[in-house]
């Protein structure tokens, strides 16, 4: 059976990123493979101290009080694809 795949992208700082790279190829795998496994390793940690899975609906609950706390019923100006590119080009503009 294979799982469906979900992407993330991840921006990292340039010395975490040089790290990652040399540590991943000291032992033989992609980034990408010593990521997963990182991260599946803290998330089983974190349940085993007790972190609950929460149900989808009550993860989705707790995420929209989140927003409303930080953002108060403010909407940003503009569609977030754009303010996305937006960024993307500034980042890559010398």
């Amino acid at each position: 059976m294979t799982l469906e795949k979900k992407r993330l992208t991840l921006d990292l700082d340039a010395p975490l990123q040089r790290r990652l790279k040399a540590i991943a190829a000291l032992r033989g795998v992609s980034m990408r493979q010593y990521c997963q496994t990182a991260i599946g390793k803290e998330l089983d940690r974190d349940e085993a101290e007790g972190i609950p899975v929460l149900p989808f609906g009550e993860a989705i609950e707790r995420l929209a009080a989140l927003q409303e706390e930080i953002f108060a019923g403010t909407t940003l100006p503009g569609d977030s694809a754009d303010l996305i590119r937006e960024a993307r080009e500034q980042r890559a503009s010398p």
